[in-house]
């Protein structure tokens, strides 16, 4: 498979951590000036992306939105299946977009409109999540954490969900 990598210069740190990872799942990564030939356009989405006032949709490319910040999608976009990068690049996440990648529909189809977009979020070692597994709310609700217990003197990553209040976690 090859794969467009559509970023702004603002997220270039990101953009090539998941280059790298993206080539580690056999995926060659294009640079966004070289389309030819390419199976899918994986759209790094941010507020720089918003400032910079991206074109919305791609004429007939596989899109797949990866927001690296808690800024939305255009209307266009939101409708797509995402990836949200809630604590940085990891392998888990590049699969991911390799997958919605590998099955996307070309944005130029008609596609049923789903009642809500799947958003992956991915929390590194912690997984990644569609939904809250208590109340079925989606990912997007879900929130990173760094702590220290103070008790038990280790560092802690915590996911908690900010509508129900539940929460997973695991050491730093």
């Amino acid at each position: 498979m090859r794969a467009q990598l559509s970023y702004q210069p603002a997220d270039e740190r990101q953009a090539a951590s998941l280059a790298a990872a993206m080539a580690r799942a056999g995926v060659d990564v294009v640079p966004d000036a070289d389309t030819a030939g390419t199976d899918a356009v994986v759209l790094l989405w941010s507020y720089a992306a918003e400032a910079a006032r991206v074109p919305a949709q791609t004429e007939r490319e596989r899109v797949v939105p990866v927001r690296l910040d808690d800024c939305p999608l255009p209307p266009p976009l939101n409708r797509l299946p995402q990836v949200r990068l809630a604590v940085g690049v990891t392998d888990a996440a590049a699969a991911t977009i390799v997958r919605l990648a590998s099955s996307a529909a070309p944005s130029g189809e008609q596609v049923p409109e789903p009642e809500l977009p799947l958003v992956i979020s991915d929390f590194g070692p912690l997984g990644q999540y569609e939904t809250c597994p208590r109340c079925g709310i989606g990912s997007d609700r879900l929130r990173p954490y760094v702590t220290v217990d103070h008790l038990d003197d280790r560092a802690l990553r915590l996911v908690i969900c900010g509508s129900c209040g539940w929460q997973d976690h695991g050491d730093l």
